[in-house]
């Protein structure tokens, strides 16, 4: 449950990021910036 609740808040907040971009460019932007993130766990800059 908190599972899918992640996953539909994610999709709320990336929805007008598509409808501005379209889905193409939309699903570009997500390839380009996931190259860019580093691999493994997110972790504290502190």
């Amino acid at each position: 449950a908190c599972t899918r609740a992640a996953e539909e808040a994610a999709a709320d907040a990336v929805r007008p990021w598509v409808e501005r971009l379209g889905e193409d460019k939309a699903h570009a932007l997500y390839g380009q910036l996931t190259a860019l993130a580093p691999k493994g766990p997110v972790r504290p800059a502190w």
